[in-house]
């Protein structure tokens, strides 16, 4: 057993006794002596003393302040995390934690609360995550990184994630788990980067390593079929995963703050970043068979920069990232030799196989998909549902491409600013993780509700089909859903294609891609949708015919569809108001109190009407209800 599996796993439990702690209303400097029971209980004496002496202050004993040089990392760490994490000045209260406790949402000031917990149940949590480790700590003695591991992975898991660290606003908005995880980050670093050298942060340097992979939509959308596009997919994923992989072999998983969607974030010493980058790099590339790279930094700062102003040293890292993703080389495909088949899909590499269930028709001599070796691979991976499962009754399928609006100024913490809070890692790790599980997790289930399919979720993008009739419904769900997960604080725009199930696939993305670019420009938090009657559309006819709507004016839209199909007002009288609407407006009101007058339509329906009407939206409502009429 080396120090090193020492330090990680006393710095991941330092705080294990916080729960219990406040369970049983004691003050916050007591939550060491739970600590010490907890760990003594799973590892044994030693254990519990390093895991508790990481306070210096006067509320906590002599003896109970950091001893030997192990006991002064997790100490030093603990600071740097706290500084980092809670910079603002906690509201003066009580001396003792009172139950309920509450972690609240980071966009918000504290008045959007993501969970609760009485005593009861932060007893009940303690008492299942000690009998979990305590199972997992018998190993610890001959295989400590092992049981290490699954220690890691049973608190990432756990309900640490929405206990605070901290139960006083407004710094009750950062996770027990994210507080824990970043002060083992930095007793690793501080351990791997020479050790321990007093208290002056200034002697501590560290490198923040990010990556991100360069042309994601070009790789995933050059096929027209949506096994390719799935298995691209989850090769995306994969290769996340494996770069994740490669810095927990080089780092430790404590040192990944964030890992999703082709991009992480990472701590590392500085003596260790260069080569956690060159095989996170290889790892990821190697995953994607070469064909996507992933551009990756790093910058060094030390122990002040990061506890003071941790916002200006992520702008940094983010600016540096965006120059080197502007350097990067643009590889060249090899030509293929003369007179070979060219792959049908990446149209780079020489066909070696047919795919006989695909036939093209090409100068009226139809013949079979060709692929190349690599292209194969993923025909064989993809998984799903084909276009003519989603096309149900109307023989509609929908593409829906959503992103979210000023992703980057939000991780760069503008929101932050606005409630005098302070960009912090674990700010940004939270952060990140709502985003990233919010698209990946949240916006699936959406999707899945209506019986669409999601190709791509990852970071805070979206691309998936779903059945024609439930395009708008589904967009409206994924608007509101995000904005409801990220507190209010953020929005995303979407672009929508609506076309046949034959229709090439390649013809809905090129357009969702466009109408989402439509989206942003008018505005954002719009969503652009557009019927597609044939492969020729232009960009310049969708400019004539597309108006982007914000997520209210869908919200109107929507509930005059419903009424066309609801109300006892005839089709015909209907399309005459619509058409006229378009037109007239002025006369189509009067047309409306006319059929009131005569009863020709009820009173009630009449004046709907008239609220309609002022909408500007009849004749857009018109064409959808026709399109999807009765579904």
């Amino acid at each position: 057993m080396s120090e090193l599996d020492v330090v990680r796993i006393c710095a991941l439990l330092h705080d294990i006794g916080k729960p219990e702690c406040w369970a049983n209303r004691k003050p916050w400097s007591e939550h060491i002596q739970w600590t010490y029971k907890i760990v003594k209980e799973c590892l044994g004496e030693d254990y519990a003393l390093i895991s508790m002496r990481h306070h210096t202050g006067i509320s906590y004993p002599r003896e109970y302040h950091p001893q030997n040089e192990l006991e002064k990392i997790i100490c030093l760490a603990d600071n740097f995390s706290s500084g980092a994490d809670r910079r603002e000045e906690p509201e003066r209260g009580a001396p003792y934690p009172k139950p309920p406790i509450h972690l609240t949402h980071v966009l918000s000031n504290g008045s959007v609360v993501r969970n609760s917990f009485d005593e009861a149940k932060l007893a009940y949590v303690s008492n299942v995550l000690r009998q979990k480790i305590k199972g997992i700590c018998a190993s610890f003695a001959e295989r400590p990184r092992e049981a290490y591991l699954k220690i890691f992975d049973l608190l990432v898991g756990s309900e640490l994630r929405l206990i605070p660290a901290d139960t006083r606003k407004p710094i009750n908005d950062v996770s027990l788990w994210n507080h824990s995880k970043l002060t083992a980050a930095f007793a690793t670093c501080i351990l791997m980067g020479g050790g321990y050298r007093g208290d002056d942060p200034q002697r501590y340097e560290f490198a923040i390593l990010s990556g991100d992979a360069d042309r994601i939509s070009s790789y995933i959308n050059v096929s027209r079929r949506l096994r390719d596009l799935n298995a691209r997919s989850e090769r995306i994923k994969k290769a996340t995963k494996a770069a994740a992989e490669a810095l927990f072999n080089v780092l430790g998983p404590e040192c990944v703050i964030y890992s999703a969607g082709g991009s992480f974030v990472a701590l590392s010493p500085k003596g260790k970043a260069v080569e956690a980058l060159e095989k996170a790099k290889e790892a990821f590339e190697a995953s994607t068979d070469r064909l996507i790279t992933i551009t990756v930094n790093h910058i060094i700062v030390n122990g002040e920069e990061v506890v003071k102003d941790f916002g200006q040293v992520w702008e940094r890292a983010r600016r540096e990232m965006h120059l080197r993703k502007g350097e990067r080389e643009v590889s060249v495909p090899n030509p293929v030799e003369e007179g070979v088949n060219v792959c049908d899909v990446c149209r780079s590499r020489p066909c070696v196989y047919e795919d006989k269930s695909k036939i093209l028709s090409v100068n009226a001599a139809p013949r079979p998909e060709g692929l190349c070796e690599i292209c194969w691979q993923l025909r064989r991976e993809g998984r799903g549902v084909e276009l003519d499962s989603l096309k149900k009754e109307t023989n509609f399928v929908a593409l829906i491409k959503a992103d979210g609006d000023d992703i980057g100024k939000v991780l760069r913490g503008d929101v932050f600013v606005k409630f005098k809070k302070a960009n912090t890692p674990s700010r940004l790790s939270t952060l990140s993780d709502l985003i990233g599980g919010t698209c990946e997790g949240k916006l699936r289930d959406v999707i899945g509700k209506y019986g669409g399919e999601c190709v791509f979720a990852g970071g805070d993008d979206i691309l998936a089909f779903v059945p024609g009739e439930k395009a708008l419904e589904v967009s409206k769900t994924i608007a509101e859903t995000f904005r409801n997960e990220m507190a209010g604080k953020c929005s995303v725009s979407v672009g929508v294609a609506v076309f046949r199930y034959d229709m090439p696939v390649y013809v809905g993305l090129d357009v969702a891609s466009y109408l989402l670019k439509r989206a942003k420009e008018c505005g954002k938090n719009r969503v652009a949708y557009a019927v597609i009657g044939g492969s020729g559309i232009t960009e310049s006819e969708l400019d004539e015919h597309v108006k982007p709507r914000t997520w209210d004016e869908l919200y109107e839209l929507l509930n005059i569809v419903k009424f066309m199909g609801k109300s006892g007002v005839a089709s015909s009288q209907i399309r005459r108001i619509a058409e006229l609407a378009s037109k007239e407006p002025e006369k189509s009101e009067v047309l409306i109190k006319y059929l009131m007058g005569r009863r020709i339509i009820r009173w009630e329906d009449g004046e709907k009407l008239l609220d309609f009407l002022k909408t500007g939206l009849l004749q857009e409502a018109l064409i959808m209800y026709n399109l999807f009429k009765g579904i």
